[in-house]
């Protein structure tokens, strides 16, 4: 039997052999877990990078998807450090909880610790996608949190951290009042 995993190993990172393996998943439903499971594996090795990929595709079809696994994604997100990984489930997240209903009814553990998980990763993250989603969705957060908004102004605005140039918009996003 052909676990998901061995059908990942072989597939080069082309959009057509993503879209592929998302058609793959669509068809075997019962993989889904298994792709979840493979994407958040921290150890990131090149088939967890790629079920990344595609779990990316297969959550932006439908959000609801995440439902199940939003918890785990939670309590494992801190240990992946991967950049392309850590891009992927920080634009999962940002588009999630986007949604108002989501957020208010984020409970206040998961939200402490997405926050230190993402305040972590803008410190020590140079990629500017996963960074660019972070400090998006930690500006939805200082919305409720005065004191995160002066953290991010200090971090973002006032440490000698040099950035990348492609988060500057997503600064002034978060400080655009």
């Amino acid at each position: 039997m052909v676990t998901l995993e061995n059908y990942l190993k072989p597939l080069k990172a082309t959009k057509k052999e993503r879209f592929e393996a998302l058609s793959f998943i669509r068809g075997n439903s019962s993989t889904s877990q298994q792709l979840f499971d493979l994407a958040i594996n921290s150890s990131a090795k090149r088939s967890h990078i790629y079920a990344a990929w595609v779990w990316e595709l297969y959550v932006m079809e439908d959000l609801t998807r995440l439902d199940g696994n939003w918890t785990k994604l939670i309590d494992e997100i801190s240990k992946i450090q991967h950049p392309s990984m850590r891009r992927v489930h920080s634009k999962i997240i940002w588009l999630y909880l986007k949604d108002k209903n989501r957020y208010k009814t984020l409970p206040k553990k998961e939200k402490e610790r997405l926050i230190n998980t993402l305040l972590e990763w803008i410190l020590t993250e140079n990629k500017a996608a996963p960074l660019n989603f972070s400090i998006r969705i930690l500006g939805l957060f200082s919305k409720d949190a005065p004191r995160l908004r002066n953290d991010l102004e200090e971090i973002l605005l006032h440490s000698k951290r040099t950035f990348p140039k492609g988060i500057y918009p997503a600064i002034r996003t978060v400080f655009e009042n």
